[in-house]
């Protein structure tokens, strides 16, 4: 069932419906219905939780507000039970409304703790006798999961997040609701917003409420007010995405930073990119051409997964969201999945973007899940794969592809699987030169090869612990950004590769990666080397 549909619902005798809302709307979501119920049903409102002394009813104030008045008939006894009592009343009340109870979904959900059979049956019993009746029930909360008994009876619907142009249009009215109050007070309010910065402020906002979006403009004309009133300019752009970086963190999504440095080699992997840079154009979406699902990236620790999901977000040129599963794992049943299906409807609003699942397989595995919340989350991101057509493109990193469920790493469920391996030698040659310059350090290209060829099982991050010592030890002898060879191979020696360390698990990687495709060319380009007397002779 869509939000739309929600009204004409009710008024076709089904008794009870549930809206799953994020707690920041919710008190949108209220005034939204009291003022429909009003409009198009001639039905007054009514809102209960257990944080209500009372029974309320909901009014629409003259200002266009929501405003809540106590309901005197009701009285519960000091001993009842709230919820029962509560039921009690609207199955015995004389006349007609529609009666919001909110967060009710615990003592009838899936798999809940909190679960109830009494309450279960209850509800069961009140949505046959509502049903001739002229009374409604709507279920409102977050994360709902209703039993499997009243999955058939009670239709469901989830609050979407704003899109564009919904939170331009709340942009343009609310900041002119913060303009007329402000010169209620007598305090000049400008704003010096360009139709495209405009534009820019709504794209920034997306994957915020309504809500929350109203409660950012309030707080930055408080720290705009100066003794010349208030200006809001082009610089409340920044400020709404450090917002939304804070808000959206404490639910386990990161707005990843853009790649401080470039990568190198995976000339394949970066040429496969290139190729579908295009196809998150607008001129794409008009041609109807499938958006690109995502790809699966595969290797041994320390090859630069990380890095590389932060640079095929520069390539393609979107933003890029992290999201971290293991910190979105709570202590309440359905709380987790829960939160999943909130980032996942977070980035299915901000796309185009890149989604970025780093270590996958500690989160899917299931290793040591006796409840089945990893399958639960499992089943929210293949379903989210299969049917997003908004632009997300998901890179999934993993150390160990062998830890992950088969039907995640299979052919189709990702646009391709590469496997990024141990650097080749003219890689390992590209990597050093990389991270030796973010260091202002120019070596001879001889010097490079002779390191290169001679650290065969280096990853990636090795070679940049390599520069970052080579880099000290010029340092501490009073040659800063003066490496010499004896620096690098005093470096090199002092490291000892994972590959060598667990050699057997790099090998079962590699063995793996037959079914994948290379990130990298394999074939050693031959380097000129010149390793001979009169380099080791001269450092």
């Amino acid at each position: 069932m869509k939000l739309s549909n929600l009204i004409s619902t009710l008024d076709s005798q089904i008794p009870i419906v549930a809206v799953d809302v994020l707690s920041p709307e919710e008190a949108t979501i209220v005034q939204w219905l009291t003022k429909e119920t009003r409009e198009q049903l001639k039905y007054p409102t009514y809102f209960w939780n257990l944080g209500v002394a009372g029974l309320e009813e909901c009014q629409i104030a003259e200002d266009g507000g929501l405003v809540f008045k106590p309901v005197p008939e009701y009285k519960k006894p000091p001993h009842a039970d709230p919820l029962l009592y509560v039921f009690d009343y609207i199955n015995n009340f004389d006349g007609v409304g529609v009666f919001i109870l909110g967060d009710v979904h615990p003592f009838i959900g899936k798999n809940s703790p909190q679960l109830s059979w009494e309450i279960l049956s209850r509800v069961k019993n009140l949505y046959h006798r509502l049903k001739p009746s002229d009374k409604r029930i709507v279920l409102l909360g977050q994360h709902i999961q209703l039993h499997e008994s009243l999955v058939r009876l009670i239709p469901f619907c989830e609050v979407p997040l704003p899109n564009i142009d919904q939170i331009q249009e709340h942009l343009e009215s609310y900041l002119q609701y913060l303009k007329e109050s402000a010169q209620e007070q007598e305090i000049p309010f400008t704003i010096l917003l360009a139709h495209e910065e405009k534009e820019s402020l709504a794209r920034a906002s997306l994957g915020l409420t309504l809500e929350e979006i109203s409660d950012f403009l309030r707080l930055s004309v408080k720290e705009t007010l100066t003794n010349n009133g208030i200006i809001i300019d082009s610089g409340i752009i920044p400020g709404v995405v450090e917002y939304k970086t804070r808000l959206l963190s404490q639910m386990g999504i990161e707005l990843g930073k853009p790649a401080s440095h470039p990568f190198g080699g995976l000339d394949l992997l970066r040429e496969w990119l290139e190729r579908r840079r295009r196809l998150f154009t607008q001129e794409a979406r008009a041609l109807n051409l499938p958006q690109p699902k995502g790809v699966l990236l595969a290797g041994p620790p320390g090859t630069g997964k990380t890095l590389l999901a932060k640079n095929i977000a520069t390539i393609l040129n979107l933003p890029l969201l992290q999201l971290d599963i293991a910190s979105m794992l709570g202590s309440l049943v359905g709380e987790s999945e829960g939160n999943v299906r909130r980032a996942l409807k977070t980035a299915s609003t901000i796309a185009p973007c890149v989604l970025w699942l780093d270590e996958v397989e500690k989160a899917l595995s299931g290793n040591g899940d006796t409840s089945g919340v990893s399958q639960r989350i499992l089943g929210n991101i293949l379903t989210f794969m299969s049917e997003c057509t908004a632009g997300v493109f998901v890179v999934a990193t993993c150390n160990d592809p062998t830890a992950l469920p088969v039907e995640f790493k299979r052919k189709g469920r990702f646009d391709e699987n590469f496997f990024v391996d141990l650097p080749t030698e003219l890689e390992r040659l590209q990597i050093l030169k990389i991270h030796l310059q973010r260091f202002g350090i120019r070596v001879h290209q001889e010097y490079l090869e002779t390191i290169a060829s001679s650290t065969a099982k280096f990853s990636g991050a090795e070679l940049e612990t390599l520069a970052s010592e080579a880099a000290l030890l010029a340092f501490d002898q009073g040659r800063p950004q003066q490496v010499t060879l004896a620096d690098l191979t005093a470096a090199a020696s002092s490291i000892t590769p994972l590959a060598v360390q667990d050699s057997a698990a790099v090998e079962r990687m590699q063995s793996w990666a037959k079914s994948a495709r290379p990130a990298s060319s394999q074939v050693e380009v031959k380097q000129k080397s010149l390793r001979t007397s009169r380099f080791n002779t001269n450092n």
